[in-house]
């Protein structure tokens, strides 16, 4: 097909002069020198999944997560990933043969809740549901209300569940994490090209009984988490250190944590051990009880210690109104006052997500404040070119390797800071990605996390599964499915 004319929006409109002139920011490229589609490498990663060699492939993941985490070379507050176009544009309606910047396509629901909408069927029952239940309710702060009526209301999905448009450049988690989902231009141009943006495309995909599509070698997506952290006070970061196994089977998001660290911009108290609080005006499940604010002595680290970006003026001034309702609201949440010019964002978690190999290249990386303890720290390479603290974060690989005491069982590999809020313990992102598909439903024959026909959360499965029979696989893309524009 034909690509239509576009305007590619950016993850962040990072250059003030350039967006003052109508200059997009220029796209950079991933990296040279992080090992990315180099053949040798990827022969390699072909070999380490044949054999079950994770220190291969865990080698390879680090490479990924330091590379793209590198400076932008146009402004190096910003990650190279900020300068890819986004999710909330691949997905945008096309009108007049351009994308729409600006459109809000339809209702969205915050990312929790659009994966917590499908659920296994009546005959799905298993001992560990994908998708957790009870969740905790994040009512929208009423300033947040008060100052962005539009970025609230006019995404309120039919269930009236607490909402906050996608914006420009963040998307809309449901908590105090703020998101990002980037596309390297390669896969956001094959989107918009085979018009899999739109339901019609999908349908007639499926109706035409293609079994899976495929997508370019270059193709990368990542989900990326950001936490606000307030200038001129110390805020309460939780961290992860492994509370429960793969067979815990209730809800074990971040609020259910029970450390916390500290940061704190001015650097004067790092090293300390403070009393901190955090979690504003949260319910529990039940939606009218409240969901009791947190607080600890914690140790006090700096912001060198994360990927962090300050948001100056330049940067409020080209955010829309979504963006800062999402900002102000998760600030109101971790720490009851508003976002503003002068904060910070400070990464806690990124999938970085490659098509290198048919198989897919996952991997995914959290902060630590025991960075070099555990299997999640092994297999870091050395990589004197690379700046910033990327050794002070964990990784997980999830290339289908399946565990060695029983091949028909993936080992569990997730994200604390992202799986968590919204799955159990007990499942591997290979085996949720692996599902991805068209049509999704709650009923067999449908694609979903969790669906009567590969209930298992933990399963090995192949593209020949049985239970994809009647679906048209998304080669490993929920956000194909789950963005694609209905008629």
């Amino acid at each position: 097909m034909a690509r239509a004319s576009i305007v590619v929006v950016s993850a962040f409109s990072l250059f003030a002069a350039a967006a003052a002139a109508n200059a997009a920011p220029k796209y950079e490229p991933f990296p040279s020198g992080y090992g990315y589609m180099d053949p040798g490498e990827i022969q390699a990663l072909l070999q380490a999944v044949a054999s079950g060699d994770h220190h291969a492939v865990r080698d390879h993941g680090w490479k990924l997560w330091a590379g793209i985490e590198q400076p932008s070379a146009a402004d190096p507050s910003w990650p190279i990933w900020s300068t890819w176009p986004n999710t909330k544009a691949a997905f945008a309606p096309a009108v007049r043969g351009a994308l729409t910047a600006s459109a809000q396509a339809s209702p969205q629901k915050s990312l929790i809740a659009l994966n917590a909408g499908i659920r296994a069927g009546q005959s799905g029952a298993v001992a560990i549901p994908v998708n957790i239940k009870e969740l905790p309710l994040y009512p929208i702060p009423q300033p947040v209300i008060d100052q962005y009526p539009h970025a609230v209301h006019d995404c309120a999905p039919p269930d009236g569940s607490p909402n906050i448009c996608d914006g420009s450049h963040f998307l809309f988690n449901g908590d105090i994490m703020v998101p990002t989902e980037s596309l390297s231009q390669e896969g956001f141009d094959w989107i918009r090209d085979q018009h899999v943006y739109e339901q019609n495309t999908l349908n007639q995909l499926h109706a035409q009984g293609v079994k899976d599509l495929t997508l370019p070698q270059r193709y990368i997506v990542t989900k990326h988490m950001f936490w606000p952290v307030k200038a001129g006070r110390i805020t309460a970061i939780p961290v992860w250190h492994d509370y429960h196994d793969g067979d815990f089977p209730y809800y074990a998001g971040y609020e259910t944590w029970p450390d916390l660290v500290a940061v704190d911009p001015s650097g004067k108290q790092v090293g300390q051990t403070v009393e901190v609080s955090y979690l504003y005006g949260i319910r529990q499940p039940d939606t009218t009880t409240p969901w009791p604010t947190k607080t600890a002595m914690a140790k006090v680290y700096g912001l060198n210690d994360f990927y962090y970006h300050r948001v100056t003026q330049a940067d409020w001034q080209s955010f829309d109104d979504n963006d800062k309702a999402i900002l102000n609201a998760a600030s109101y949440w971790a720490y009851n006052q508003p976002f503003a010019p002068g904060d910070y964002l400070v990464t806690v978690a990124m999938h970085v997500n490659t098509r290198e190999i048919a198989s897919w290249a996952l991997q995914s990386a959290w902060w630590s404040d025991v960075p070099n303890a555990g299997p999640y720290a092994q297999d870091r390479p050395d990589l004197p070119q690379a700046k910033g603290p990327w050794r002070h974060y964990l990784l997980i690989d999830a290339y289908g390797i399946p565990d060695p005491a029983n091949k028909n069982r993936l080992p569990v590999a997730t994200n604390p800071y992202i799986e968590l809020v919204i799955h159990p313990v007990g499942t591997d992102c290979n085996n949720c990605h692996m599902r991805a598909g068209w049509p999704t439903g709650r009923t067999a024959g449908q694609a979903s996390y969790q669906n009567p026909d590969c209930p298992q959360s933990l399963d090995k499965l192949s593209p020949d599964s049985a239970c994809f029979s009647k679906l048209t696989r998304s080669d490993f893309q929920w956000i194909i499915p789950d963005r694609a524009l209905a008629p």
